[in-house]
């Protein structure tokens, strides 16, 4: 069996779709890690850029989101006046957190159950980690070594941990996914035309084995030499040489095509 190289799962947020997608992922990871009521990504000019809030408030909810809305442009004015960095205001109905997005954005955190004071350091430093890493989404720089390397640890690994998940959860939209699902539907129906519609799933699994790879991940070569294996190792053996050698005479060309189409 040929080994299976290693592949690096990332994915950069080519597109405006991905990267609101990107920004949405780490807006969900701060709320779920520190266990937020609602979360506001907003503009120091009061745009609101994202927002995680429940679609039914309970009272000491909408007791907070209103207090929010109510010091809205005070709470912009600090922002654009003095540059504040982090803001804890704690009342008897809850707490707000408020962390700064680069000059010009910040994150309003909303807690119904209020953090304690051993919590609360926790909570801040995960604020900040969390408004570095949207920042730097928000500027939309690549998340690369030369960039991640200006960072703390922690904030590089989230940065690279969000184009692993982009990657899982966006990959079936790229061209390369795209590419394989269609070279994959197409062999399909040439060896299901060979050995019968009821064979051609364990011909498929089993080259696939073999050869150690994914359909969703192959490259040009493994296409070619999964078409091979496919042919050599099992059409032969059901459907004798004769058989074998014209598809490999005709198979692998028509492949090489498709390969070609797609550059």
């Amino acid at each position: 069996m040929v080994a299976q190289k290693n592949i690096d799962k990332r994915m950069e947020a080519k597109t405006v779709v991905q990267l609101k997608h990107m920004l949405e992922m780490e807006l969900n990871q701060i709320k779920d890690e520190n266990k937020i009521d609602i979360l506001m990504f907003m503009g120091v000019d009061g745009r609101v850029f994202s927002s995680i809030i429940p679609p039914i408030l309970d009272a000491p909810q909408f007791r907070l989101l209103n207090h929010v809305k109510m010091n809205l442009i005070h709470i912009c004015s600090q922002l654009t006046a003095g540059n504040m960095k982090i803001s804890i205001q704690q009342f008897s109905f809850g707490t707000v957190i408020i962390s700064g997005v680069g000059d010009n954005a910040f994150i309003v955190t909303l807690f119904v159950e209020s953090p304690n004071i051993a919590e609360v350091g926790t909570v801040t430093n995960n604020l900040i980690r969390g408004s570095k890493v949207l920042h730097h989404l928000f500027q939309l720089k690549p998340i690369t070594e030369e960039y991640l390397k200006d960072y703390d640890k922690d904030v590089s690994t989230e940065l690279s941990e969000l184009t692993r998940r982009l990657f899982v959860e966006k990959f079936d939209e790229t061209r390369e996914y795209k590419r394989n699902m269609e070279l994959l539907s197409f062999l399909k129906k040439k060896i299901s035309s060979v050995v019968g519609i009821g064979v051609v799933d364990e011909v498929i699994t089993l080259s696939m084995n073999e050869l150690g790879v994914t359909a969703a991940y192959m490259n040009n070569k493994q296409w070619i030499t999964f078409t091979e294996m496919a042919i050599n190792n099992h059409i032969r053996k059901s459907a004798g040489d004769i058989v074998a050698d014209e598809c490999m005479k005709n198979w692998i060309p028509e492949v090489e095509r498709k390969l070609k189409s797609f550059v």
